[in-house]
């Protein structure tokens, strides 16, 4: 006769669950790993953006002139010529201080219409925005009243090299 235990004792589960709780713990740190790089990227890109802490200054865009090349023509009889001089009509600034000669870029006059109408107690609260192009100012937004956009056009007016300035500011009355 065989003597054989009362129990019999089956393979231990515990063989196999080792494995099969490593390849959980891996499923569960992958989508833990994923929602945390989703959140993140929904966060970056969800602020608004700043730009007092923006590392580059804005780009203005050029557009291209044609390009023209000059061709050369024999002139009859050769005259002496004089170069021309720059006529030394001085720029005048709006503070009343220095003046100059060289042409003003309009990066230059775009942060001098910004720190002019940031300098107004009254303009520096509003929504207005200036686009420059080759001294030529557009100004977009809106106010409250007629008179603040006349005075928005004044101030911009006044800043040096600005040759003309095109008011779209809309005037947006209070209900009553």
């Amino acid at each position: 006769m065989v003597e054989t235990p009362e129990r019999r004792s089956r393979p231990s589960s515990q063989r196999y669950s080792t494995p099969r709780n490593a390849e959980v713990w891996v499923g569960i740190s992958i989508i833990i790993a994923a929602t945390l790089a989703t959140f993140l990227a929904l966060y970056v890109t969800s602020r608004p953006f700043d730009p007092a802490t923006a590392s580059l200054a804005p780009q203005q865009t050029i557009p291209a002139a044609p390009l023209v090349t000059p061709s050369a023509k024999p002139s009859p009889s050769p005259s002496p010529t004089v170069p021309a001089k720059p006529s030394p009509t001085p720029l005048s600034s709006p503070a009343g201080g220095e003046t100059s000669n060289q042409p003003v870029d309009d990066a230059s006059i775009q942060s001098h219409i910004e720190a002019a109408l940031a300098a107004d107690p009254v303009v520096a609260k509003l929504d207005v925005s200036t686009l420059v192009e080759n001294g030529k100012v557009t100004v977009v937004g809106s106010v409250g009243s007629p008179e603040i956009k006349q005075r928005v056009e004044r101030i911009v007016r006044s800043v040096k090299g600005v040759t003309s300035v095109e008011n779209q500011l809309v005037v947006n009355q209070a209900t009553p």
